[in-house]
């Protein structure tokens, strides 16, 4: 298992406005996103570096994915298979 195999691989910000929030990202940090409509959502992508092993990222605007002061959702990748860093997790005594 190599650590492309279990780690970071996406995250998500959650926004009311997509076009306010992208020209606010787009502009801070001089980059150019594109966006998508897709599972209902709209969506803005940041700039992807494959091979960097840098995480990817977007903003999400929907009904289902509502802003939160608590942040960006972040998705790990447990491949290939979550059991076994649950398990990890449970013989840390976390639930």
């Amino acid at each position: 298992m190599t650590s492309k195999d279990n780690s970071l691989n996406w995250f998500e910000i959650s926004v009311k406005d997509i076009n306010r929030a992208k020209k606010f990202y787009e502009t801070i940090l001089a980059i150019k996103m594109t966006e998508m409509e897709m599972m209902g959502m709209k969506m803005a992508f940041f700039p992807m570096e494959p091979g960097t092993g840098k995480a990817n990222g977007g903003l999400a605007q929907s009904k289902m994915h509502k802003p939160s002061k608590s942040g960006a959702k972040i998705y790990l990748n447990a491949n290939p298979d979550l059991s076994k860093a649950l398990a990890k997790v449970e013989k840390l005594g976390v639930k």
